[in-house]
């Protein structure tokens, strides 16, 4: 059998060949046709019918060659041989090479006409090769033994020059695999090609071609062992991804483990693993291999994103053969640089937690066994996301509100401290807003608990508009939110507390639950870091007593803490006086 070069599999785009490998792979097709040419006229036209018998012949081997992930295994050097033993090297180089153009035309596997050439030619080359290497040589054994192995190197060499540039990137093309069950082949095809000649002299081609029969049949089972080899690979890949799901302590090692799992079992050029961030509302990169990792590192997507939006949207797998027959390539964002693309989302329950987008650089690189393996390991990696996922909600229930979805009051505090001592250490300072909810009693009381909860939500959800994304959010207590302020002063924190409290009375706030506008109004307390005070118990009770005050002078309003000071020593000095 013979081992040969497959585009989908193994070889690289031309921008990744460069112009060398291009250079390179024309040359070769060139010398072979130069070849062909040349020694055409030494073709003895008397053995045009067994030629044709032989090339027939071939062309049922190349149709039922032996997939691997590397290459095809055919068992095209059966008739190689046995052409060369009855015709010559000439007939034998013409026969193969009419072989791989007509059976690799007509059984195209995704690949373009140059690899169909090159594939045709390098087997040209290598039968020239060795029958110019056997000329000198005596006896009929050692010069098949000698043919065999210089085809076989001559095949090999020309097959690992066209791989070479993917070398440093993509050590795993170079298919040991194959080369390993290339060699074991040629060992059972030898004597059965030497076998066929001497029938052909003996009996005829109508013999030779009823004993090559079995061999057909020998391809045909060698395919299912091979198939049942590979679902055994592909076992033991599921096995090790479910092995390191239970040993893992670190989602980011799993998923780089997991990746690495993938390239056992399908080849790509890059891969990503991007999981679903349920607090930004976008995809963030976890993990990441293969060509440009650091660009894929970096990328960002929304839920309605290209490629990772369809997935989302369908929960299904996407396959795209060829992104340069796609109706709009822009759609694959930054895959397009790949010619096909698997999307496969990671579900659990469900739900999408996460993507897995493997990018080749081959057309028709993905096929349905791929696709169902990969879903299968996506859904294992997806209860890791769904159990972190899971950890991190629990966490976020234990330190936030329930109905605001603020920072509770615990860990409010927390946060304040810590937000204390960084502005202590950068000489900066921090604000205290207090936002008590004017005459909640009274709402609860008149339209439920149901309409005052619904007040709270309405006023914690103009708090999420007006202040920043560096201010913090809490729950205080009762109707009372509170916003952690870092770097605004006192005047500045007034000046937000009434964009607060504007926002509120002018907002027409209606809760459903009390069937009818309800004038709702706020009274905000502000206290402000160091200027107030350095302890930050003290500076809650800061903002507890400016409420209060602002409570005494009427409701909605917002006062400052140092403004409930200057008013005591007034009231201090009028007493005394």
């Amino acid at each position: 059998m013979s081992n040969k070069c497959n585009r989908n599999k193994v070889v690289m785009t031309i921008s990744k060949q460069g112009v060398f490998s291009l250079l390179y792979t024309w040359t070769i097709i060139l010398l072979s046709a130069v070849w062909l040419w040349k020694t055409f006229p030494q073709l003895n036209f008397d053995h045009i019918g067994t030629l044709a018998a032989l090339i027939v012949l071939g062309i049922l081997a190349e149709w039922l060659a032996v997939p691997f992930s590397q290459g095809y295994l055919s068992g095209t050097y059966v008739i190689v041989l046995a052409t060369q033993l009855i015709g010559g090297g000439v007939a034998a180089a013409w026969v193969i090479g009419l072989i791989l153009v007509i059976g690799l035309g007509i059984a195209n596997r995704g690949n373009p006409l140059r690899t169909t050439l090159f594939n045709a030619a390098q087997h040209v080359l290598a039968v020239a090769a060795a029958n110019f290497a056997i000329q000198l040589m005596i006896g009929e054994l050692l010069a098949i033994v000698l043919f065999t192995l210089v085809y076989f190197g001559i095949n090999h060499l020309l097959i690992y020059l066209y791989l070479l540039p993917g070398r440093r990137d993509h050590p795993g093309l170079f298919g040991w695999d194959a080369l390993r069950w290339d060699s074991y082949t040629y060992v059972l095809t030898v004597p059965y090609g030497a076998l066929l000649a001497k029938l052909y002299e003996t009996s005829g081609i109508l013999w030779a071609v009823l004993f090559f029969l079995p061999a057909v049949a020998f391809q045909i089972i060698l395919k299912k062992y091979v198939q049942l080899e590979l679902s055994n690979r592909d076992l033991t890949a599921l096995f090790q991804v479910a092995k390191r799901l239970r040993d893992s302590n670190h989602p980011a090692n799993f998923f780089d483990e997991l990746l690495q799992e993938c390239r056992c079992v399908v080849g790509f050029n890059a891969a990503i693993i991007l999981v679903w961030s349920q607090e930004r509302q976008l995809f963030l990169p976890g993990a990441a291999q293969g060509d440009q990792r650091e660009e894929l590192c970096n990328l960002v997507f929304t839920p309605s994103e290209g490629l990772i939006g369809q997935v989302m949207q369908s929960k299904e797998p996407l396959v795209i053969d060829d992104i340069g027959k796609m109706s709009n390539p822009e759609e694959a964002g930054p895959f397009r640089c790949y010619r096909s693309v698997l999307v496969i989302p990671l579900l659990a329950q469900g739900e999408v937690t996460g993507v897995l987008v493997l990018g080749s650089s081959q057309p028709y690189a993905y096929e349905e066994n791929h696709v169902q393996l990969l879903s299968i390991i996506g859904g294992q990696a997806a209860m890791v996301l769904k159990s972190d996922m899971l950890a991190d909600h629990i966490q976020h229930l234990l330190a936030t509100d329930r109905l605001t979805n603020f920072l509770s009051h615990r860990q409010f505090y927390k946060l304040v401290v810590k937000e204390m001592v960084k502005a202590a250490e950068e000489e900066t300072g921090a604000s205290l807003l207090l936002v008590d909810i004017d005459n909640l009693r009274s709402i609860n009381a008149r339209y439920g608990h149901a309409a005052g909860d619904g007040v709270i939500q309405l006023v914690a959800s103009v708090l999420r508009d007006v202040t920043g994304p560096a201010n913090i959010l809490g729950r205080y207590g009762g109707g009372e939110l509170v916003v952690l302020a870092p770097g605004l002063d006192t005047p500045a924190a007034l000046k937000l507390a009434e964009k607060i409290r504007v926002e509120v009375r002018d907002g027409r706030l209606e809760p459903g639950e009390a069937k009818a506008q309800l004038p709702v109004r706020v009274s905000i307390g502000v206290a402000t870091f160091p200027q107030d005070t350095n302890d930050p118990d003290q500076l809650f009770q800061g903002a507890e007593k400016a409420v209060a005050r602002a409570k005494e002078l009427g409701r909605d309003r917002s006062i400052a803490y140092r403004q409930t000071l200057r008013t005591k020593i007034k009231a201090d000095i009028t007493t005394v006086v």
